[in-house]
């Protein structure tokens, strides 16, 4: 499974998204299944308030092999852990929590973010791994 960031939500259902060309192109050369947190679908949702783009996101998430998934208890501790870790940079919830979880599931990450390559790590302090290769970040 590929942990998929808001970022990336965002581009493929955002025609407007200045990475939307680019997301639809890897979305090409990647294979799912998908993982969505309720997290990325809440920043999604917040981003793109325009119905037409939330109908857009439902028709993602009914095409796409796509499910969703969450941290089993008790991860609020290394959810917490990892933002203070991280606190100087700012981090968000949903970054920390695609940080945990795919260092819980092994799961590779799909972001444009450029701290999740140069920045972020799992919590045993290793790279994260990222789907596709961010370019340039």
């Amino acid at each position: 499974m590929i942990l998929i960031d808001t970022n990336v939500v965002v581009a493929l259902v955002d025609e407007r998204d200045r990475l939307h060309a680019r997301a639809k192109r890897d979305l090409r050369k990647i294979a799912g299944p998908f993982g969505l947190t309720s997290v990325v679908i809440g920043e999604a949702c917040f981003l793109m308030p325009e119905t037409y783009l939330r109908e857009r996101l439902r028709l993602l998430f009914d095409r796409l092999p796509m499910r969703p998934i969450e941290l089993e208890e008790p991860w609020w501790s290394d959810v917490f852990d990892w933002l203070v870790r991280y606190a100087e940079h700012e981090p968000d919830l949903c970054d920390a929590m695609l940080a945990v979880l795919a260092s819980r599931e092994a799961c590779p990450i799909w972001t444009y973010d450029g701290e999740f390559k140069h920045l972020w790590r799992r919590p045993d302090g290793k790279a994260l791994r990222l789907v596709p290769q961010i370019r340039g970040a």
